[in-house]
């Protein structure tokens, strides 16, 4: 059954918001693993466990590198940095305690159950700060050297993605449509940017992205919106998605996934919609093919690698927007966004599977099981390791080497 999560927007209006890995239709079972000749081998260098886990919703706490270390979070309120190289805990803090659960610990009931989680937007990290958001509305700084805490404050809804910075400012998302822009000295608001949310949208927001001077938002709404990172002045605003159709389910359109900002442009894909190469100055359609994904885009070998609602992956020429090839092994499996690495992209699945292909022709060459909880978010690539955080808290950093 869908699952339908309520939450209080204005007056006495309420935000249904979807689960988009749901299904009311226990026959669409997920396609068979692939079978395929191995051409290469996926090395494990370490592997730690990161508290109790992501949790049972539909949240996406993905790892965040910089420079040497890798920092992540669990969904009940621990935080941690570790050595990239070695997996060597440099800190851990708790920035909060999940409601009724015990300091220190918490209960199985409380896990199984999910009563306790809240930690739902990060992780985001920059040279100065590592910054973390909460279903309670919570936006909290902490310093990067040590884990302290810098500042927190309250936002008017839930922080749903990871933020983004600029020298200045710390750019985060929340879950009633408004996009701000925070001093990364201490918190305080520069700018808001509001849109009106649907009545009902998917659980989750698009993570903000700044490319100097612009940073660059998905909304529920189905617009990719430019503004300026200083001012928050809009340069522009081109619809992803529209919504059509006569229920509000079929109408939604949410650009839920990140979008990916390259020189040949702004290229952002909405639930139930399309995906689009925008030209960066002015938001002008450079090409537009008919789509529909919930997760983040990838990018590599000049191409755009989208992962649909149903797990098919297109590689999409980034200039023209032709279909270079399309993988449709891993139909119905759940599949996360895509993240390329050497010669090779990788996703992973609800099952726990770790997929990699060649980005030439989309062929399957590896596979290996990091989690048995499953792989909600996607692997991050530092360009020749991949980090993968699965649903249970295992995190597995590897390798992937021709045979």
């Amino acid at each position: 059954m869908v699952v339908l999560l309520a939450g209080l927007v204005s007056g006495c209006a309420w935000l249904q918001r979807v689960n988009p890995f749901s299904s009311d239709d226990d026959e669409l079972q997920p396609a068979p693993l692939m079978e395929f000749t191995p051409e290469a081998r996926i090395h494990t260098e370490w592997r730690e466990s990161v508290g109790s886990g992501l949790g049972r919703r539909f949240n996406r706490l993905q790892p965040a590198i910089h420079g040497n270390r890798i920092y992540t979070a669990d969904a009940y309120g621990m935080v941690e940095a570790r050595e990239r190289d070695s997996g060597n805990r440099i800190w851990q803090t708790r920035i909060g305690v999940p409601e009724g659960a015990l300091l220190g610990a918490i209960a199985v009931w409380e896990r199984d159950n999910d009563r306790g989680s809240f930690v739902t937007g990060g992780v985001y990290a920059d040279d100065f700060a590592v910054f973390v958001g909460t279903t309670r509305g919570e936006f909290i700084a902490l310093r990067a050297d040590d884990g302290g805490e810098l500042w927190r404050v309250m936002l008017s809804s839930e922080v749903l993605a990871p933020a983004a910075s600029s020298r200045d400012h710390v750019f985060a998302m929340t879950g009633d449509g408004r996009l701000r822009a925070l001093s990364r000295s201490d918190g305080r608001q520069i700018w808001s940017y509001d849109t009106q949310v649907p009545v009902l949208s998917l659980r989750g927001t698009s993570a903000p992205v700044f490319s100097d001077p612009l940073v660059f938002q998905g909304f529920s709404s189905g617009r990719l919106t430019a503004l300026r990172g200083d001012s928050g002045q809009v340069v522009w605003e081109v619809p992803v998605g529209l919504p059509t159709g006569r229920s509000e389910l079929e109408r939604m359109a949410d650009v839920d996934g990140s979008p990916v900002i390259t020189p040949a442009g702004a290229f952002a894909v909405s639930y139930q919609g399309a995906v689009k190469s925008l030209r960066l100055q002015d938001g002008f359609t450079q090409w537009e093919r008919p789509m529909s994904s919930f997760v983040p885009l990838a990018e590599g070998y000049g191409q755009i690698y989208v992962v649909d609602d149903q797990g098919v992956i297109h590689a999409l020429d980034q200039s023209s927007g032709s279909v270079i090839w399309q993988q449709d092994g891993l139909l119905r499996r759940g599949v996360s966004g895509a993240a390329s690495v050497g010669a090779f992209l990788a996703v992973g699945d609800a099952e726990g599977y770790l997929h990699v292909f060649a980005q030439t022709d989309g062929r399957p060459v590896a596979r290996t099981r990091i989690d048995r909880r499953g792989i909600r978010v996607a692997p991050v690539s530092d360009g020749s390791r991949l980090y993968v955080l699965g649903n249970s808290g295992r995190l597995e950093v590897v390798r992937v080497e021709r045979n």
